[in-house]
């Protein structure tokens, strides 16, 4: 069965709806991609080289806050295992409650050694999604 690896970051963001999304616009670089300190902070963040694939990103977020059990729901992840396997590393890092989740498919991305935050969020971790 064919797998797809899925980067998922959680939390509770301060910052504004707007703010939020700031982070990942990438609409600058996409014009001329031969500045890349036109990428989107979500780019600089994981050292992209290049856009990401808009195609491959879920993003969520709220005002209010929600149980992690429903910020999950709100992933394209279609397997009751790694919904659990994502519960769990959420509250193993103490996240009960969140604002916003978001993951990002892309099976050449390494995360060896994560941020201590991403807009606010935390990196839970990759998790291998069957297609």
């Amino acid at each position: 069965m064919a797998q797809q690896s899925i980067h998922v970051w959680a939390g509770t963001s301060d910052k504004t709806e707007e703010q939020f999304y700031k982070y990942f616009d990438q609409s600058k670089f996409q014009k001329d991609n031969s500045d890349s300190n036109l990428r989107s902070q979500f780019g600089k963040d994981l050292d992209l080289q290049d856009v990401y694939d808009e195609d491959w990103i879920t993003i969520y977020y709220s005002r209010k806050k929600i149980s992690i059990q429903m910020a999950i729901e709100e992933l394209p992840v279609w397997d009751d295992q790694i919904e659990v396997g994502i519960y769990q590393a959420c509250v193993g890092k103490g996240l009960s409650t969140v604002n916003a989740i978001f993951c990002y498919a892309d099976d050449n991305l390494s995360m060896d050694k994560p941020l201590k935050s991403y807009n606010n969020l935390i990196y839970i971790g990759c998790f291998n999604n069957p297609l």
